[in-house]
């Protein structure tokens, strides 16, 4: 919180700094389908986070609530610019930040007053922390009947499982993906269990709790109330990978015809520059460029595509044509690329990308909304309980 440093008279500190709801940075630059929306954002790391840039990017207004000092873990983490993260930088644009200590009771009730108002809460802790914290939903529930309240957590809120941390990695293991990733069981190379090397179920997790999040939203306008809504990585794992990867452990007793991996039916094929991934193919490629063979098979209707590196996705063509990317200035990490909202609606603008914000940023011009006094949060910054 940088204003806390500045220096204000005694008269100043008697009063509220708005007399009226200070304007979000969001508000007012879309009239995106979730504009009039409030979410507190009370996830880290990247299931939590990325849900809620979803719907940031969608027009609500999203407040991240971040501990005092250290903020989100996931700051610190990857590639990085001035202090800001590459991957803090994207699954938390468009949001607003207040810094405040969940463990200090001040704190929680701070968040019991920003619940008020709020359409939805958002938390990826582990089972049983938030009604420690007194800040489970039966307990919010009774501030605000109409919260949506989402909890995201690795394991189930019950089973052997339940209490232990939990990281995509985890999830992996457990879920079966990396049984098909070297090719099955039985693969003659001996490496059979191979990782996804990407955060996966982090992922998959987090665009579901989006869709849960703003289905029980369109329940509610129809009537139902707040809700609980809750998911885990592994009940989206599985849910994930049932389909295609399961197919073989679908149907009960005799008569089924087993069939292998869908995945097997593609292959990747050298070519003399580059790769290729077709279905069709089962010959040697190499003496081929990569623009012969995938203008030759489009022309004969085989889906086939290029091997990109990654360094290339970001000047393929048909990304560059559909605009998929854009260049954005962060006013602390300079130049950066990210990608658009992947859903575009026609009738809703789409949010503009208002960078993430620093550790509290957004703190005063929040609690000031509650009505507190220069005064009051300089002395909560004393104690610990906000920044």
């Amino acid at each position: 919180m940088e204003e806390l440093d500045s220096p204000m008279t005694q008269k100043d500190t008697d009063k509220p700094i708005n007399e009226h709801t200070a304007a979000s940075e969001n508000e007012g630059s879309s009239a995106g389908p979730l504009s009039g929306f409030r979410v507190l954002d009370l996830s880290s790391v990247v299931s939590g986070p990325m849900a809620a840039v979803v719907l940031a990017d969608q027009g609500a207004d999203v407040i991240k609530v971040e501990p005092p000092g250290w903020g989100d873990g996931i700051r610190g983490l990857g590639a990085s610019r001035n202090g800001l993260s590459a991957i803090y930088a994207m699954i938390n644009r468009n949001k607003r930040s207040v810094a405040i200590n969940l463990k200090h009771e001040a704190g929680q009730d701070l968040i019991r007053q920003l619940v008020k108002d709020a359409d939805v809460l958002l938390q990826n802790y582990r089972p049983g922390k938030m009604q420690n914290l007194g800040l489970d939903y039966h307990a919010l529930k009774a501030i605000n009947p109409e919260l949506i309240y989402a909890s995201i957590n690795g394991m189930g809120e019950v089973g052997p499982y339940a209490g232990q941390k939990t990281y995509d990695y985890v999830i992996q293991a457990l879920s079966g993906v990396l049984d098909v990733q070297g090719g099955g069981p039985n693969s003659a190379d001996g490496q059979s269990l191979q990782m996804v090397r990407t955060i996966l179920y982090d992922k998959i997790t987090a665009l579901t709790a989006a869709q849960g999040i703003t289905a029980a939203l369109l329940a509610r306008e129809r009537g139902a109330g707040g809700q609980h809504v809750q998911l885990s990585m592994l009940d989206t794992a599985v849910y994930f990978n049932w389909p295609d990867l399961m197919w073989n452990y679908s149907f009960q007793g005799q008569g089924a015809q087993l069939a292998g991996d869908l995945a097997d039916v593609c292959e990747v094929s050298e070519t003399a520059d580059g790769a290729i991934v077709s279905s069709y193919l089962g010959v040697d490629c190499s003496q081929y460029e990569t623009d012969q063979l995938v203008d030759l098979l489009t022309q004969n209707e085989i889906p086939v595509g290029r091997v990109n590196r990654r360094a290339d996705l970001i000047n393929d063509p048909q990304v560059a044509a559909t605009g998929i990317l854009h260049s954005l200035d962060h006013p602390r990490g300079g130049e950066m690329l990210q990608p658009r909202a992947a859903v575009r609606f026609s009738a809703t603008q789409q949010t503009h990308h208002v960078p993430s914000a620093d550790l509290g940023q957004h703190t005063v011009e929040i609690l000031s909304d509650l009505g507190l006094t220069f005064a009051q949060m300089q002395d909560l910054a004393r104690q610990g309980v906000i920044a």
